[in-house]
């Protein structure tokens, strides 16, 4: 989710890129799930999400709210929402709907039992404020729970040298288009000063696969090919260089393998109260 006051997005629009979240998001349901499920997200709750993209963290609220319950999927990205609303009525699903907006001016005509976002707060100029925003439209007691990265990689030192420093491009990128690549450590503390009660022990995960599965490739090609438009505007790379890092020193590296690698940096699950009247 982006808006005009925020940072500059560092990815790419357009149905691959929707694909690319899609597939992204298997990678992370598990780790989502949990939190949802720690932080409270049951039957019969109506819950906000922002930045719901292609829709995936909706449908997953969904099922755990139930035909009682309702989501409400936002993002300013109008063509995703047109994405998330195609699979919505594909899959027969009617306790949830999705609109274009900006969640933190959002106006529902209701508070809802929660709010939920991944890969979100990190695009934001001022998270903390967007938190305040968030909890706004929350009822007294309510839940807003979160899923972030932080900017911390599982490769060993000195192994997997090609795909470490494609990762430190990455992070590069962000941070020069403005966004938060290390939010996910930031959360408890943000939500703190939002005047929220953050739960002290949230949940943090790598997700790791076998480096010659064909998923780990994939995974970063797609990401480094979604990102190369903004990593060439920024001076970091050429496009040649980095497609010959990504297609033949990437590749070749992995094939040789023997270890696992990572499909994430370090991704942080954290949830807290609005604090009751």
């Amino acid at each position: 989710m982006r808006a005009l006051e925020d940072g500059d997005y560092a990815f790419g629009r357009g149905s691959a890129e929707y694909g690319r979240l899609i597939e992204q998001a298997e990678i992370f349901r598990p780790l989502t799930e949990r939190m949802l499920r720690s932080a409270g997200i049951g039957a019969g709750m109506h819950v906000l999400d922002v930045g719901c993209g292609a829709g995936d963290v909706s449908f997953l609220v969904g099922a755990l709210v139930g035909p009682e319950g309702s989501v409400t999927g936002v993002d300013v990205d109008g063509d995703a929402v047109g994405v998330a609303e195609q699979r919505r009525a594909a899959l027969g699903v009617t306790n949830i709907s999705f609109r274009r907006a900006d969640a933190r001016s959002l106006e529902s005509g209701r508070l809802f039992d929660a709010t939920v976002g991944r890969f979100v707060l990190m695009f934001m100029r001022d998270a903390t404020q967007a938190l305040r925003l968030f909890a706004e439209r929350v009822r007294p007691g309510g839940i807003l729970a979160f899923c972030e990265p932080a900017s911390v990689t599982a490769i060993p030192a000195g192994q997997q040298p090609v795909l470490a420093a494609l990762l430190a491009l990455f992070t590069s990128a962000f941070e020069r288009s403005g966004a938060r690549p290390d939010m996910g450590a930031e959360l408890y503390s943000r939500m703190c000063e939002a005047g929220l009660q953050p739960d002290p022990r949230p949940l943090a995960e790598f997700v790791l696969c076998t480096a010659r599965d064909p998923a780990a490739y994939r995974r970063w090609a797609l990401f480094a090919d979604s990102m190369l438009p903004k990593i060439v505007e920024y001076g970091l790379a050429a496009a040649d260089e980095l497609r010959h890092r990504v297609e033949r020193d990437l590749r070749d590296e992995l094939l040789a393998a023997t270890g696992l690698v990572p499909l994430s940096w370090l991704m942080i699950g954290q949830w807290a109260q609005v604090p009751a009247l």
